[in-house]
């Protein structure tokens, strides 16, 4: 066998071998990207059942529903750092602000504890309502991403 032969030899397996390497890449690649739409639509499934859920409770207790998104405002509020900003614009209206905003925080709780009183619903019940939707959403958003993970997985 003559050095030319052996040559075309060893091109032969080498365009033999890029080829299965290349097949494998693409049926490893196919697999990969199939197990993520699924991974995808079941985590969409889930938080469509969420959301669906989420609808069905605030339709149920649209006051409690309120409270809680209210809450959740404040929560959110409370957690975000100040900008160098924003305490120089508000330096001195601060006080200001901080006297009226109380004083509408206990005009608004009053009023809507006795409108929760005048329908017979206690704070124990809002409280309850309240942590099944965030509970809820909690426990969606934890499946989904665990599906998503053992999908991947796969």
């Amino acid at each position: 066998m003559s050095v030319k032969d052996k040559a075309k030899d060893a091109q032969e397996r080498l365009e033999e071998a890029a080829r299965g390497v290349r097949d494998k890449t693409v049926a490893a690649y196919d697999s990969s990207r199939e197990k993520a739409i699924a991974a995808y639509d079941k985590s969409r499934e889930g938080v469509v059942t969420a959301r669906r859920k989420t609808g069905e409770g605030i339709s149920e207790s649209p006051l409690l529903a309120l409270g809680g998104g209210l809450a959740l405002g404040l929560l959110i509020g409370a957690l975000l750092p100040r900008s160098e900003r924003e305490k120089k614009a508000f330096k001195d209206v601060g006080g200001k602000l901080n006297d009226r905003a109380h004083t509408a925080f206990d005009a608004a709780r009053n009023a809507g504890k006795s409108t929760l009183e005048e329908k017979g619903i206690t704070t124990s019940a809002a409280e309850n309502v309240v942590r099944d939707v965030v509970k809820g959403i909690g426990a969606a958003a934890r499946r989904s991403a665990e599906a998503a993970k053992d999908a991947a997985k796969k």
